[in-house]
């Protein structure tokens, strides 16, 4: 193998899975990339051509497509709320399975009583695609984070977000409605050039194994 490989890794909650999955298939990164005291971000592996970035996985497909990082493991709920143009889906994995579901404080939302509703989510686009296809009528809310307070605090009628035990609806009273999408886990993504110019390198890291 002659070709350089860069592979974006996500900070966060999902880091410790993505490099178990790359450890089962033969690549560990070094030492100094589990040193939180250490600030680079860019690490050797146990393959001289092939390196490891780590990044925020808001991040992770823009580098992408941008070609700084060759293949990159993102959310598909980032692929449904920025789309899959220029991108390629190479394989889906089970690291970080959940789903994307509508969450009040009542047990059943009544469409009716309303003309616009307010909701609440990080995923604009989703949702607004969403509640367009069921002719219901409502405001987005932006928010990046604990999405739960928007509903206890009036913010919104109800959220949209990512669910995965539902233990966090429960601790703020709210109920689960509705889930839009059941099948949300971390994709493996490339950009078109990466993907022609070094198929055969990064089907093999995908599958054999190095």
């Amino acid at each position: 193998m002659n070709s350089n490989l860069i592979i974006a890794c996500p900070k966060g909650r999902l880091e410790k899975k993505v490099v178990k999955y790359l450890a089962d298939r033969g690549l560990e990164i070094e030492k100094a990339f589990f040193d939180d005291e250490i600030r680079k971000l860019t690490f050797d592996t146990n393959l001289k051509n092939i390196k490891v970035i780590k990044l925020k996985p808001s991040d992770i497909r823009s580098y992408t497509i941008l070609g700084a990082a060759d293949i990159g493991f993102v959310g598909y709920d980032d692929i449904l709320e920025n789309s899959s143009e220029n991108i390629v889906l190479l394989q889906k994995t089970n690291i970080g399975k959940c789903r994307i579901s509508i969450a009040s404080d009542r047990k059943k939302i009544d469409f009716s009583e309303k003309k616009i509703f307010k909701v609440a989510t990080k995923f604009q686009n989703i949702s607004e695609k969403y509640f367009r296809d069921l002719n219901i009528q409502t405001e987005t809310i932006k928010l990046n984070g604990s999405i739960e307070l928007a509903v206890k605090y009036g913010v919104a009628d109800f959220i949209l977000d990512l669910v995965q035990s539902g233990k966090t609806l429960k601790d703020n009273q709210l109920y689960e409605n509705a889930i839009i999408n059941n099948d949300i886990s971390t994709v493996i993504i490339s950009s078109y050039y990466a993907y022609d110019t070094k198929k055969v390198f990064i089907k093999k890291l995908l599958t054999k194994g190095l």
